[in-house]
């Protein structure tokens, strides 16, 4: 992959050798030279979104602009752009989103992709102009594209598994999962079907998107309930919990298990449930929107030049790990680091600058 950033700091350094050969043949002239090459060899960074508009987009677009800002302050890099798509989730509106970027000639681009491979032949153009290209939160196919996302897959497996466990491998099910074709969204989908397969006894009434929207899902939910099926349990993903919550609460009704948002707005519910002592149980895991922050640390290392250890990648990809996974037996854990916060707040995480040069050699 060609370097931008590396070729245009050894086109400067040459530049200055040969200057300081020519003062020094001229009798040790001081004239100063044009340009700081701290300066010329910063890059520009440009950064697509996908969507935007949800809570869960809003905090990763906040945790992007504060490390993106970090780094324009240490002079780390010349500046930022972030780009949000008008159409949620459009694979062929983003790809133009790219190649402004490629005609703008940044040094990177970060990427939260909607598509797994229909953005591949843009990200070969920005590569055969000299251009980083990382994806974060989600996968692409394009070859030499460093990957930084959760392992969606294991994420909602071990959701799916508690649900399934908590009901006693019986009953009926409910999935209001994320975007339709968006490739985190795919792989726990998948994960879900792959975990029913052990769970001949769960059956599942519907399945219906809710584009990792809070309103959405709380009208899908609604109108899933409105047909008078019995539902045991409900799967979803990041911030719909309280929406599909809302529907049942609305109803009258509630899940004997569903997947909560690691946020404020559930857990107040889920506290008031608890010590109502009602018959309700609930998990939460942390798909931590700071993964774009911690995707444009990795991106900049990258690009100066650095190189991962061994064994940090998987096939082009970091997984990055969560470490948390809440339910009643450590409800008060998270409820601390909550109980203070705003209503849409969610729990989240980017990677210190120096956990991130760990990766590294």
């Amino acid at each position: 992959m060609k370097r931008k950033g590396t070729k245009l700091f050894a086109l400067v350094l040459v530049t200055l050798l040969l200057s300081m050969t020519l003062l020094a043949g001229c009798g040790g002239q001081t004239e100063e030279p044009a340009d700081d090459p701290a300066e010329v060899a910063l890059p520009t960074v440009g950064i697509s979104t996908g969507s935007s508009g949800t809570t869960w987009r809003n905090i990763m677009i906040d945790a992007l602009e504060e490390v993106g800002t970090e780094y324009k302050d240490a002079g780390a890099i010349a500046d930022y752009k972030i780009v949000n798509n008008v159409n949620n989730g459009d694979a062929t509106e983003q790809a133009n989103i790219l190649r402004d970027f490629i005609s703008e000639e940044v040094d990177i681009i970060l990427v939260n992709p909607n598509s797994p491979d229909a953005l591949n032949g843009v990200i070969a153009e920005a590569q055969e102009a000299g251009i980083l290209v990382l994806s974060f939160d989600a996968t692409v196919t394009a070859p030499d594209v460093v990957n930084v996302t959760l392992d969606h897959y294991a994420w909602n497996k071990k959701n799916a598994e508690f649900i399934f466990e908590t009901l006693g491998g019986k009953g009926n099910v409910i999935d209001i999962p994320g975007l339709d074709g968006h490739p985190a969204n795919n792989e726990r989908v998948k994960a879900t079907d792959d975990v029913m397969k052990d769970y001949p006894e769960i059956e599942m009434i519907a399945r219906t998107s809710g584009g990792w929207d809070q309103t959405k899902a709380k009208e899908v939910t609604a109108q899933i309930i409105g047909s008078g099926k019995q539902i045991d349990g409900a799967i979803t993903q990041d911030g719909m919990g309280f929406g599909v919550f809302s529907a049942f609460k609305d109803a009258g009704k509630l899940p004997k298990v569903m997947f909560g948002d690691p946020g404020t707005a559930f857990f107040k519910e889920w506290k008031a449930l608890r010590d109502a002592g009602a018959d309700f149980k609930a998990c939460a895991q942390p798909n931590p929107p700071g993964i774009g922050g911690t995707g444009f640390r990795i991106a900049l290392n990258l690009f100066n030049g650095m190189e991962f250890n061994d064994g940090v990648l998987v096939d082009g990809t970091y997984f990055y790990k969560v470490s948390s996974f809440y339910t009643d037996e450590n409800f008060d854990e998270a409820w601390e680091m909550l109980k203070d916060k705003p209503d849409d707040y969610l729990l989240s995480e980017i990677m210190s600058q120096e956990a991130v040069d760990e990766l590294f050699k």
